[in-house]
């Protein structure tokens, strides 16, 4: 609308202009021969269109190369023609203001590309050097302080990428900058964790880069026995630590824990498996197919029987190569197979696992095609994958119970509110004690690691029902007593695996049924989320076993019976049966 009403009054002015020069130059004698300058300005219009249009040309090929800066004059140059032209030469000035129009967007384009060019782009990477470099010293175990520095420069450089970068780079850039600014808070963490942390945090990570080592030189025993010292290491950061860090350092114990049991059990079963399955693939013609078969059901076994000590991915892939090499053979392993050549090893049980983790969500099921083997019991805590414990203390002040009510006097219950103290929020029928600071009431508590509680608060502690939730997936619903996971509830975890029973300090403890992902389902007696006492454990495909459990193995006095109906009775030791038993057929039908 601007540009219109521009070259309106410029042609105005240029009509003005020639009125008053027409005025000037008229001779005295009005009946004098007229002035050849008429004609002249109609000659004058289209060379002067076709200039511009040439200028306009010129300038719209050097952009077209991305000649910017040579492009820009030309364009502006054209674009000021065109105006001229459209305002002298009204036969011509509806072209003239097309192609104006369009050296004008043009001119528009290159100049954000100049910008894009001088401005957005040496930020852009300026920011994605500082943001490598804040990495490289974060995985080299940097100072932290040193990486604050290279995250906070990062973070102003994508602010001003932002501010000046245009669509499509700045939602790029206000991306970026999000990511920095989240890894920045992190960092954040680690400057305020201590001296104590980083060096708990540096012990444990020395240890694993050891155990690492040994782990690929198949040392299993010295793996075995720095993955349990880096365990111990990462228990002591989680204690020295706070925050993400704390959370951090409780996730690598759970993880290491798996790592040094497939050191010590896994380990030395796999070995053996990929012995006997590189000898099934070298049998060459001189080998007859019995003794064939024979050693294809070796190999089966010994699959297995990593398959029943791995835990984790491992244990996926030996049950992938015991069932490869069943369906080469094509017929199912005999009854007497794992008696023959089963080589399996107990596996471990040692002290009840803290309160910081939580009942196994790995475990070994019985595959139908080892349907006569000795199915081996899932542990229940050594095997611990989950996360966060289930009573975790209130992160911010909570409030004092008002005075109980005189007798006859009936007390209103509090407004629904929202109450914000530090990092906490409380949305329901709370209230705050102005002078201790503390909250009780009825409704959600949420922290700002994204945690929830929702139940009912008495003096800042959780009390009665209540649930509580964790980022990772995992939540206990059931009763509280004084702050604590106390009576009967209900623990899911992330895996899938739930827990339905008696609980103490939010472990399974007293009767209760684990009902894993995969099918299978414990009913009967825990301590500290190991089956202990009298239990039953049925596994998907039909197998079963009743009777007494020790630390999570099948120990004592039972009965195993078999998805065909056979069954062994008698007396287990350490998850094995013992020679005092018998076997039982099947019921006739």
């Amino acid at each position: 609308m601007n540009a219109m009403h521009s070259r309106g009054l410029l042609v105005c002015l240029f009509a003005m202009a020639g009125s008053v020069g027409a005025q000037q130059t008229m001779p005295e004698a009005s009946g004098g021969m007229p002035e050849a300058s008429a004609g002249a300005a109609a000659v004058d219009c289209p060379v002067l269109l076709q200039e511009a249009e040439a200028r306009f040309e010129q300038g719209h090929q050097a952009a077209s190369a991305k000649r910017w800066k040579e492009a820009q004059p030309l364009l502006r140059s054209a674009s000021g023609e065109f105006l001229k032209v459209a305002a002298a030469c009204p036969a011509v000035a509806a072209q003239a203001n097309r192609q104006g129009d369009r050296a004008a967007t043009e001119l528009k384009l290159v100049e954000a590309a100049i910008s894009h060019q001088g401005e957005c782009l040496p930020r852009f990477d300026k920011a994605l050097d500082l943001d490598l470099r804040a990495a490289a010293a974060k995985s080299d175990k940097g100072d932290p302080a040193e990486v604050e520095r290279l995250l906070a420069e990062a973070e102003s450089t994508w602010r001003e990428a932002v501010a000046v970068c245009q669509s499509p780079h700045r939602e790029k850039a206000d991306k970026s900058l999000a990511a920095t600014v989240k890894v920045r808070t992190a960092n954040a963490e680690l400057l305020s964790s201590g001296p104590a942390c980083d060096a708990a945090w540096k012990n444990a990570t020395a240890l694993i880069d050891y155990a690492k080592g040994a782990w690929r030189d198949k040392r299993w025993d010295d793996a075995a026995m720095l993955y349990g010292k880096a365990v111990m290491a990462w228990e002591g950061a989680a204690d020295k630590c706070s925050g993400t860090r704390q959370q951090q350092a409780q996730r690598k114990v759970e993880q290491t824990q798996i790592d040094a049991h497939n050191a010590e059990f896994c380990g030395p079963l796999w070995d053996s498996a990929t012995d006997l399955s590189q000898r099934v693939k070298g049998a060459g013609n001189g080998v007859s197919a019995t003794e064939k078969d024979q050693l294809s059901m070796k190999a089966e076994v010994a699959w297995r029987d990593a398959a029943g000590q791995c835990h984790g991915n491992p244990q996926n892939l030996a049950r992938s190569n015991a069932d490869a090499l069943a369906r080469e053979r094509g017929t199912p392993l005999p009854a007497n197979a794992q008696a023959l050549y089963g080589t399996r090893r107990p596996a471990p049980v040692g002290e009840p696992v803290a309160v910081k983790t939580s009942v196994a969500a790995t475990a070994t099921a019985v595959t139908p095609s080892a349907a006569a083997a000795l199915p081996v019991a899932r542990e229940a805590v050594r095997t611990a994958v989950e996360t966060t414990a289930l009573a975790p203390a209130v992160a911010a002040p909570v409030a004092k119970v008002a005075d109980a009510p005189q007798a006859g006097v009936r007390k209103e219950a509090p407004a629904e509110t929202t109450l914000v103290a530090g990092d906490t929020t409380y949305k329901g029928h709370f209230t705050m004690d102005p002078k201790s600071g503390v909250v009780s009431g009825t409704g959600t508590v949420e922290w700002a690691n994204g945690e929830r509680f929702s139940g009912t608060l008495v003096d800042g502690r959780r009390q009665g029902k209540g649930r509580f939730n964790w980022v990772g997936g995992q939540w206990y619903d059931g009763d509280w007593a004084d702050d604590r996971a106390v009576g009967y509830g209900t623990i899911q975890f992330p895996g899938g695996n739930r827990y339905e029973g008696a609980v103490t300090d939010g472990e399974p403890a007293g009767r209760g049924t684990l009902i894993f992902a995969s099918g299978d389902r414990y009913t009967g007696d825990f301590v500290r989320g190991l089956f202990q006492g009298q239990g039953s454990y049925a596994w998907k495909n039909g197998n079963r076993y009743d009777g007494a459990w020790h630390l999570g193995k099948k120990h004592g006095r039972g009965r195993l019976t078999w998805a065909s109906g056979e069954a062994w009775e008698g007396e287990f030791r350490d998850d094995l049966k013992t020679e005092a038993g018998q076997s039982i057929a099947a019921a006739a039908h």
